[in-house]
């Protein structure tokens, strides 16, 4: 860096609270002898913390995962059981505050039943609903990769799960 010692900061705009570190390697030599040293502007932390992220409209702290499974696969014990644990189980590891697990099973009479084949995850807060959508996107349940969205709040707490 041709410096010549210059510990001004670049003259970018808006650079008024960078603070220039310089950074002296002790591994990497110049073709000269001396260790090699790099001029390095950071911008620090407020008191404050970071900001609050922003998120996208229709952010809310419910989870919806679909195309995971058919009403047929649910209606076997068994198989509910093993659901119902791997999907809390996923939303605890992915989310961390998850406040409830919904997985809405068929009725055995054959009526029908809202959001069969669906997993409701709600959590504590937004941070967590939003990086566990993120992070199941990627996840696959037994081949299958699953739709995850949001889902409103206030159908969640009514117990609509048909959306």
């Amino acid at each position: 860096m041709a410096n010549n010692g210059d510990l001004s900061p670049p003259a970018d705009g808006g650079s008024q609270e960078l603070i220039p570190v310089i950074y002296q390697s002790r591994y990497s030599m110049t073709p000269q002898g001396p260790p090699c040293s790099w001029l390095f502007y950071y911008r620090p932390v407020p008191l404050g913390g970071f900001r609050r992220r922003v998120y996208e409209d229709g952010t809310t702290k419910v989870v919806r995962l679909s195309q995971l499974f058919s009403s047929d696969e649910l209606r076997d014990d068994e198989y509910y059981r093993k659901v119902c644990g791997r999907m809390k189980g996923e939303g605890l590891r992915y989310g961390g505050k998850l406040v409830r697990a919904v997985v809405p099973r068929p009725d055995p009479s054959g009526a029908p039943v809202a959001g069969v084949g669906k997993v409701f995850l709600e959590y504590a807060d937004i941070d967590s609903a939003a990086y566990s959508k993120g992070m199941l996107h990627c996840m696959r349940f037994e081949g299958k990769q699953p739709v995850v969205v949001f889902y409103p709040e206030d159908k969640f707490a009514d117990g609509d799960y048909d959306g």
